[in-house]
Protein backbone atom coordinates (compact mmCIF):
# COMPACT_ATOMS: atom_id res chain seq x y z
CA UNK A 1 0.00 0.00 0.00
CA UNK A 2 1.27 3.46 -0.55
CA UNK A 3 -0.61 6.26 0.91
CA UNK A 4 0.84 9.35 2.52
CA UNK A 5 4.58 8.98 3.21
CA UNK A 6 6.35 9.51 6.65
CA UNK A 7 7.68 13.25 5.82
CA UNK A 8 4.28 14.12 4.96
CA UNK A 9 4.83 17.81 4.12
CA UNK A 10 2.42 17.30 0.86
CA UNK A 11 -0.41 16.54 3.35
CA UNK A 12 0.41 19.17 5.29
CA UNK A 13 -0.30 22.15 2.37
CA UNK A 14 -3.30 20.52 1.41
CA UNK A 15 -4.59 20.76 4.56
CA UNK A 16 -3.72 24.67 5.21
CA UNK A 17 -5.27 24.90 1.60
CA UNK A 18 -8.64 23.95 3.40
CA UNK A 19 -8.00 25.77 6.71
CA UNK A 20 -6.36 23.68 8.97
CA UNK A 21 -3.32 24.71 11.00
CA UNK A 22 -0.08 22.50 12.62
CA UNK A 23 -0.46 21.94 16.35
CA UNK A 24 2.56 20.52 17.67
CA UNK A 25 1.78 20.65 21.52
CA UNK A 26 -0.48 18.00 22.10
CA UNK A 27 0.44 14.99 24.44
CA UNK A 28 -1.56 12.66 26.10
CA UNK A 29 -1.28 13.50 29.83
CA UNK A 30 -1.74 10.78 33.22
CA UNK A 31 -5.07 12.46 33.52
CA UNK A 32 -6.12 11.91 29.93
CA UNK A 33 -5.39 8.36 30.46
CA UNK A 34 -7.54 8.55 33.84
CA UNK A 35 -10.49 9.84 32.35
CA UNK A 36 -10.73 6.80 30.00
CA UNK A 37 -12.82 5.06 32.93
CA UNK A 38 -15.49 7.87 32.40
CA UNK A 39 -16.35 5.89 29.02
CA UNK A 40 -17.57 2.43 30.60
CA UNK A 41 -16.16 -0.93 28.52
CA UNK A 42 -14.97 1.33 25.69
CA UNK A 43 -11.42 -0.50 25.70
CA UNK A 44 -13.29 -3.71 25.92
CA UNK A 45 -15.12 -2.91 22.09
CA UNK A 46 -13.89 -3.03 19.04
CA UNK A 47 -16.63 -2.86 16.99
CA UNK A 48 -14.97 -1.20 13.63
CA UNK A 49 -13.33 -3.21 11.31
CA UNK A 50 -11.01 -5.91 12.73
CA UNK A 51 -8.74 -5.57 9.90
CA UNK A 52 -8.63 -2.07 9.52
CA UNK A 53 -5.10 -0.61 10.35
CA UNK A 54 -6.57 1.94 12.52
CA UNK A 55 -9.31 1.47 15.39
CA UNK A 56 -11.69 4.09 16.41
CA UNK A 57 -11.32 2.78 20.41
CA UNK A 58 -7.39 3.68 19.80
CA UNK A 59 -8.10 7.16 19.44
CA UNK A 60 -9.89 7.75 22.61
CA UNK A 61 -7.01 9.52 24.74
CA UNK A 62 -6.10 11.34 21.84
CA UNK A 63 -9.29 12.65 21.74
CA UNK A 64 -9.50 13.25 25.44
CA UNK A 65 -6.29 15.54 25.10
CA UNK A 66 -7.29 17.20 22.01
CA UNK A 67 -10.80 18.46 24.24
CA UNK A 68 -8.69 19.24 27.21
CA UNK A 69 -6.06 21.36 25.12
CA UNK A 70 -9.19 23.19 23.87
CA UNK A 71 -10.87 24.01 27.46
CA UNK A 72 -7.55 25.03 28.75
CA UNK A 73 -6.14 27.37 25.77
CA UNK A 74 -9.78 28.37 25.72
CA UNK A 75 -10.26 28.12 21.92
CA UNK A 76 -13.87 28.79 22.24
CA UNK A 77 -12.89 32.38 22.22
CA UNK A 78 -10.88 32.59 19.03
CA UNK A 79 -12.68 34.60 15.66
CA UNK A 80 -13.37 30.70 14.51
CA UNK A 81 -13.64 27.19 15.38
CA UNK A 82 -10.28 25.68 15.67
CA UNK A 83 -9.09 23.70 12.84
CA UNK A 84 -5.83 21.38 13.29
CA UNK A 85 -3.70 19.07 11.97
CA UNK A 86 -0.86 17.03 13.92
CA UNK A 87 0.98 13.70 13.77
CA UNK A 88 0.26 10.67 15.57
CA UNK A 89 0.25 8.53 17.72
CA UNK A 90 0.77 11.76 19.98
CA UNK A 91 3.19 11.66 22.68
CA UNK A 92 2.15 9.88 26.01
CA UNK A 93 -0.35 7.78 23.62
CA UNK A 94 -0.21 3.72 25.44
CA UNK A 95 -1.32 2.61 22.17
CA UNK A 96 2.00 3.85 20.44
CA UNK A 97 3.78 0.17 20.22
CA UNK A 98 0.75 -0.87 18.60
CA UNK A 99 -0.76 2.13 16.60
CA UNK A 100 0.05 2.44 13.13
CA UNK A 101 1.56 6.14 12.61
CA UNK A 102 -1.23 8.69 11.40
CA UNK A 103 -1.63 12.24 9.81
CA UNK A 104 -4.47 13.38 11.94
CA UNK A 105 -7.34 16.52 11.24
CA UNK A 106 -9.83 17.55 13.75
CA UNK A 107 -12.20 21.08 13.56
CA UNK A 108 -13.42 21.76 17.17
CA UNK A 109 -16.47 23.80 18.23
CA UNK A 110 -18.71 23.86 14.54
CA UNK A 111 -21.74 21.45 14.77
CA UNK A 112 -22.77 22.28 11.15
CA UNK A 113 -22.48 19.58 8.76
CA UNK A 114 -19.66 21.84 6.90
CA UNK A 115 -17.59 20.74 9.23
CA UNK A 116 -17.96 17.06 8.84
CA UNK A 117 -17.80 18.12 4.67
CA UNK A 118 -14.28 19.90 5.05
CA UNK A 119 -13.08 17.02 7.15
CA UNK A 120 -13.97 14.25 4.52
CA UNK A 121 -12.83 16.17 1.31
CA UNK A 122 -9.59 17.25 2.94
CA UNK A 123 -9.00 13.77 4.09
CA UNK A 124 -10.55 12.58 0.41
CA UNK A 125 -7.88 14.81 -1.54
CA UNK A 126 -5.10 14.21 0.33
CA UNK A 127 -5.54 10.68 0.02
CA UNK A 128 -5.79 11.08 -4.22
CA UNK A 129 -2.98 12.87 -4.41
CA UNK A 130 -0.96 9.81 -3.19
CA UNK A 131 -2.66 6.89 -5.02
CA UNK A 132 -0.65 5.09 -6.93
CA UNK A 133 -0.72 4.94 -10.23
CA UNK A 134 -2.61 1.94 -10.63
CA UNK A 135 -6.52 0.72 -10.90
CA UNK A 136 -7.03 1.31 -7.69
CA UNK A 137 -9.90 3.38 -6.79
CA UNK A 138 -10.93 5.34 -3.35
CA UNK A 139 -14.63 5.24 -2.22
CA UNK A 140 -15.81 6.74 1.11
CA UNK A 141 -18.18 4.75 3.26
CA UNK A 142 -20.70 6.74 5.52
CA UNK A 143 -23.15 5.96 8.17
CA UNK A 144 -24.68 8.09 11.12
CA UNK A 145 -25.23 7.14 14.84
CA UNK A 146 -27.32 10.22 15.74
CA UNK A 147 -27.37 11.56 19.00
CA UNK A 148 -27.23 9.90 22.31
CA UNK A 149 -31.00 9.46 22.17
CA UNK A 150 -30.94 8.04 18.77
CA UNK A 151 -28.26 5.59 19.53
CA UNK A 152 -29.97 4.00 22.30
CA UNK A 153 -32.95 3.22 20.32
CA UNK A 154 -31.02 1.82 17.74
CA UNK A 155 -28.81 -0.03 20.75
CA UNK A 156 -32.38 -1.35 22.18
CA UNK A 157 -33.35 -3.06 19.11
CA UNK A 158 -30.18 -4.29 17.66
CA UNK A 159 -29.84 -6.27 21.05
CA UNK A 160 -33.09 -7.52 20.95
CA UNK A 161 -32.78 -8.83 17.54
CA UNK A 162 -29.22 -10.43 18.11
CA UNK A 163 -30.61 -12.10 21.71
CA UNK A 164 -33.80 -13.68 18.91
CA UNK A 165 -30.89 -15.05 16.47
CA UNK A 166 -28.53 -16.21 18.91
CA UNK A 167 -29.63 -19.93 18.32
CA UNK A 168 -29.00 -19.33 14.78
CA UNK A 169 -25.12 -17.35 15.28
CA UNK A 170 -21.93 -19.89 15.08
CA UNK A 171 -21.01 -21.51 18.47
CA UNK A 172 -18.38 -19.82 18.71
CA UNK A 173 -19.97 -16.26 18.83
CA UNK A 174 -22.95 -16.79 20.99
CA UNK A 175 -21.33 -16.07 23.97
CA UNK A 176 -19.60 -12.80 22.68
CA UNK A 177 -22.27 -11.93 21.37
CA UNK A 178 -24.88 -12.32 25.34
CA UNK A 179 -22.07 -10.22 26.31
CA UNK A 180 -21.90 -7.29 23.53
CA UNK A 181 -24.20 -7.48 20.69
CA UNK A 182 -22.12 -5.05 18.62
CA UNK A 183 -19.76 -7.74 18.56
CA UNK A 184 -21.41 -9.10 15.23
CA UNK A 185 -19.82 -6.21 13.18
CA UNK A 186 -16.45 -8.49 13.62
CA UNK A 187 -17.70 -11.40 13.06
CA UNK A 188 -16.69 -12.32 9.39
CA UNK A 189 -18.35 -15.48 9.02
CA UNK A 190 -21.25 -16.45 6.38
CA UNK A 191 -24.40 -16.72 8.90
CA UNK A 192 -22.63 -13.16 10.52
CA UNK A 193 -22.99 -11.16 7.53
CA UNK A 194 -26.85 -12.52 6.81
CA UNK A 195 -27.37 -11.48 9.92
CA UNK A 196 -26.14 -8.13 9.84
CA UNK A 197 -27.89 -7.48 6.48
CA UNK A 198 -31.39 -8.36 8.13
CA UNK A 199 -30.18 -6.04 11.03
CA UNK A 200 -31.40 -2.68 12.46
CA UNK A 201 -29.82 -0.26 10.96
CA UNK A 202 -28.69 2.95 12.86
CA UNK A 203 -30.28 5.44 10.72
CA UNK A 204 -33.16 4.06 11.26
CA UNK A 205 -33.36 5.99 14.25
CA UNK A 206 -32.29 9.16 14.07
CA UNK A 207 -34.00 12.23 15.31
CA UNK A 208 -35.57 14.44 13.25
CA UNK A 209 -32.36 16.94 13.86
CA UNK A 210 -29.36 14.19 13.11
CA UNK A 211 -31.36 13.16 10.28
CA UNK A 212 -31.20 16.60 8.90
CA UNK A 213 -27.62 16.89 9.75
CA UNK A 214 -26.86 13.48 7.89
CA UNK A 215 -28.46 14.53 5.20
CA UNK A 216 -26.72 17.66 4.36
CA UNK A 217 -23.34 15.67 4.86
CA UNK A 218 -24.88 13.49 2.15
CA UNK A 219 -25.36 16.69 0.39
CA UNK A 220 -21.82 17.93 0.23
CA UNK A 221 -20.15 15.23 -0.68
CA UNK A 222 -22.72 14.86 -3.98
CA UNK A 223 -22.05 18.38 -4.59
CA UNK A 224 -18.22 17.52 -4.89
CA UNK A 225 -19.21 14.72 -6.76
CA UNK A 226 -17.45 12.32 -4.26
CA UNK A 227 -17.42 8.78 -4.67
CA UNK A 228 -19.05 7.36 -1.43
CA UNK A 229 -21.98 4.57 -0.49
CA UNK A 230 -23.46 4.13 3.40
CA UNK A 231 -21.87 1.66 5.19
CA UNK A 232 -24.65 0.57 7.48
CA UNK A 233 -22.08 -1.25 9.77
CA UNK A 234 -20.31 1.38 10.12
CA UNK A 235 -20.83 2.22 13.95
CA UNK A 236 -16.98 3.85 15.76
CA UNK A 237 -16.35 3.91 19.22
CA UNK A 238 -20.28 2.85 21.12
CA UNK A 239 -19.35 5.21 24.07
CA UNK A 240 -17.95 8.49 22.30
CA UNK A 241 -18.89 8.46 18.61
CA UNK A 242 -21.77 10.53 17.82
CA UNK A 243 -23.29 11.69 14.18
CA UNK A 244 -21.75 11.49 11.19
CA UNK A 245 -18.74 8.24 10.98
CA UNK A 246 -16.73 7.59 7.92
CA UNK A 247 -14.18 5.91 6.54
CA UNK A 248 -12.38 5.80 3.07
CA UNK A 249 -10.85 2.72 1.59
CA UNK A 250 -8.75 2.06 -1.38
CA UNK A 251 -10.40 -0.58 -3.60
CA UNK A 252 -7.66 -2.87 -5.39
CA UNK A 253 -7.67 -4.77 -8.63
CA UNK A 254 -9.10 -7.35 -7.18
CA UNK A 255 -11.83 -5.95 -5.36
CA UNK A 256 -10.17 -5.99 -1.85
CA UNK A 257 -10.83 -3.22 0.14
CA UNK A 258 -8.12 -1.40 2.39
CA UNK A 259 -8.81 1.13 4.98
CA UNK A 260 -6.85 4.21 4.29
CA UNK A 261 -8.98 6.90 7.19
CA UNK A 262 -11.22 6.40 9.71
CA UNK A 263 -13.30 9.76 11.26
CA UNK A 264 -15.96 10.30 13.42
CA UNK A 265 -17.78 12.82 15.39
CA UNK A 266 -17.25 13.01 19.07
CA UNK A 267 -19.43 15.54 20.67
CA UNK A 268 -19.66 13.67 23.71
CA UNK A 269 -16.20 13.53 25.07
CA UNK A 270 -16.25 16.86 26.75
CA UNK A 271 -19.12 15.85 28.78
CA UNK A 272 -17.78 12.25 29.74
CA UNK A 273 -14.28 13.35 30.36
CA UNK A 274 -14.29 16.15 31.60
CA UNK A 275 -17.73 17.33 32.70
CA UNK A 276 -18.86 20.29 30.55
CA UNK A 277 -21.06 20.47 28.01
CA UNK A 278 -21.08 18.93 24.91
CA UNK A 279 -18.79 20.43 22.66
CA UNK A 280 -18.77 19.58 18.54
CA UNK A 281 -16.15 17.87 17.44
CA UNK A 282 -14.84 15.67 14.30
CA UNK A 283 -11.53 14.37 13.45
CA UNK A 284 -9.52 12.50 10.95
CA UNK A 285 -6.66 10.11 10.78
CA UNK A 286 -4.91 9.04 7.96
CA UNK A 287 -2.84 5.99 7.80
CA UNK A 288 0.61 6.93 7.01
CA UNK A 289 2.70 4.08 4.92
CA UNK A 290 6.15 4.29 7.14
CA UNK A 291 7.55 2.11 3.74
CA UNK A 292 6.34 4.90 1.04
CA UNK A 293 9.56 6.48 -0.73
CA UNK A 294 11.12 9.51 1.22
CA UNK A 295 11.19 10.92 -2.36
CA UNK A 296 7.09 11.45 -2.10
CA UNK A 297 6.30 13.68 -5.40
CA UNK A 298 5.31 16.69 -4.12
CA UNK A 299 3.68 20.11 -6.39
CA UNK A 300 5.47 21.72 -8.62
CA UNK A 301 5.80 25.10 -6.71
CA UNK A 302 4.68 26.02 -3.49
CA UNK A 303 1.71 28.40 -3.63
CA UNK A 304 2.55 31.81 -2.59
CA UNK A 305 1.26 33.75 0.48
CA UNK A 306 -2.82 34.20 0.06
CA UNK A 307 -4.03 37.04 -1.53
CA UNK A 308 -7.66 36.17 -1.94
CA UNK A 309 -10.40 35.64 1.06
CA UNK A 310 -13.30 33.62 0.10
CA UNK A 311 -17.15 34.63 1.15
CA UNK A 312 -20.16 32.68 0.92
CA UNK A 313 -23.58 33.68 1.96
CA UNK A 314 -26.54 31.03 1.86
CA UNK A 315 -26.64 27.28 2.19
CA UNK A 316 -26.59 26.64 -1.75
CA UNK A 317 -23.10 29.12 -1.97
CA UNK A 318 -21.99 26.61 0.86
CA UNK A 319 -22.36 24.04 -1.50
CA UNK A 320 -20.56 25.11 -4.17
CA UNK A 321 -18.00 26.72 -1.54
CA UNK A 322 -15.54 23.21 -1.04
CA UNK A 323 -15.60 22.32 -5.04
CA UNK A 324 -14.04 26.26 -5.90
CA UNK A 325 -11.82 25.97 -2.96
CA UNK A 326 -10.34 22.46 -4.65
CA UNK A 327 -10.33 23.98 -7.96
CA UNK A 328 -8.40 26.77 -6.20
CA UNK A 329 -5.75 24.30 -4.91
CA UNK A 330 -5.59 22.31 -8.02
CA UNK A 331 -4.55 25.60 -10.15
CA UNK A 332 -1.88 26.42 -7.21
CA UNK A 333 -3.75 29.27 -5.65
CA UNK A 334 -3.46 29.92 -1.90
CA UNK A 335 -6.92 31.17 -0.11
CA UNK A 336 -8.39 32.24 3.19
CA UNK A 337 -11.47 31.18 4.31
CA UNK A 338 -14.02 30.78 6.98
CA UNK A 339 -17.03 28.52 5.65
CA UNK A 340 -17.94 27.81 9.48
CA UNK A 341 -19.47 31.65 9.50
CA UNK A 342 -22.24 32.39 7.97
CA UNK A 343 -22.92 36.30 8.58
CA UNK A 344 -21.18 38.78 5.72
CA UNK A 345 -20.39 41.20 8.68
CA UNK A 346 -17.96 38.29 10.06
CA UNK A 347 -16.34 36.85 7.01
CA UNK A 348 -15.82 40.56 5.92
CA UNK A 349 -13.97 41.97 9.11
CA UNK A 350 -11.94 38.74 8.95
CA UNK A 351 -10.86 39.48 5.50
CA UNK A 352 -10.12 43.06 6.25
CA UNK A 353 -8.04 42.11 9.75
CA UNK A 354 -5.78 39.96 6.98
CA UNK A 355 -5.65 42.90 4.58
CA UNK A 356 -5.72 40.90 1.80
CA UNK A 357 -5.90 42.98 -1.39
CA UNK A 358 -8.98 40.57 -3.02
CA UNK A 359 -12.25 38.89 -1.77
CA UNK A 360 -14.08 36.41 -3.82
CA UNK A 361 -18.01 36.49 -3.15
CA UNK A 362 -19.85 33.62 -3.40
CA UNK A 363 -23.73 34.75 -2.38
CA UNK A 364 -27.48 33.05 -3.85
CA UNK A 365 -27.28 34.95 -6.70
CA UNK A 366 -24.06 34.12 -7.75
CA UNK A 367 -24.46 30.38 -6.85
CA UNK A 368 -27.33 30.14 -9.16
CA UNK A 369 -26.00 31.79 -12.00
CA UNK A 370 -22.41 30.01 -11.52
CA UNK A 371 -20.50 32.77 -10.92
CA UNK A 372 -18.09 34.82 -8.54
CA UNK A 373 -18.11 38.20 -7.86
CA UNK A 374 -14.18 40.03 -7.13
CA UNK A 375 -14.18 42.69 -5.00
CA UNK A 376 -10.39 45.11 -5.36
CA UNK A 377 -10.20 46.36 -1.81
CA UNK A 378 -8.12 49.14 -3.18
CA UNK A 379 -10.75 50.32 -5.48
CA UNK A 380 -13.75 48.57 -4.18
CA UNK A 381 -14.45 47.89 -7.80
CA UNK A 382 -16.60 44.48 -8.24
CA UNK A 383 -16.63 42.49 -10.96
CA UNK A 384 -18.91 38.97 -11.99
CA UNK A 385 -16.98 36.16 -13.18
CA UNK A 386 -18.48 32.87 -14.01
CA UNK A 387 -16.74 29.96 -11.97
CA UNK A 388 -15.35 28.52 -14.98
CA UNK A 389 -13.21 31.35 -15.92
CA UNK A 390 -11.93 31.96 -12.05
CA UNK A 391 -8.46 30.56 -12.47
CA UNK A 392 -7.45 32.64 -15.40
CA UNK A 393 -8.83 35.79 -14.17
CA UNK A 394 -7.24 35.56 -10.91
CA UNK A 395 -3.84 34.50 -12.12
CA UNK A 396 -4.13 37.75 -14.13
CA UNK A 397 -4.53 39.79 -11.56
CA UNK A 398 -1.70 42.22 -10.30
Amino acid sequence: MKTISKNHTKAEAMAKHYGFHPYHSISIEKQDIAKVKNFKDSKKLSISDKNAALNFDDLLEEKIAVMRLYLEKKMSEMHQPPMIFYSGPVQGDPHHGAKNKTFNMDIIGNPKSIADAIIIETAYVILKEHMPDDESELLIELNSIGDKDSFARFSREFALFCRKHLPDLPVAWRQSLKKDPFSLYSCDEELCSSLIDESPKPMTYLSEQSRDHFKEVLEYVESLSLPYTINHSLIGSKHYSSGTIFRIVKINKNGKKEVLAIGERYNTVSRKAWGKKEIPAIGAAIFIDEKASKNAKMPAKQPKEARFYFIQLGYDAKLKSLSIIEMLRVANIAVHQSLSRDKITSQLAAAEKMAVPYILILGQKEAIEESVTVRHMNTRVQETVKIIELVTYLKKLP
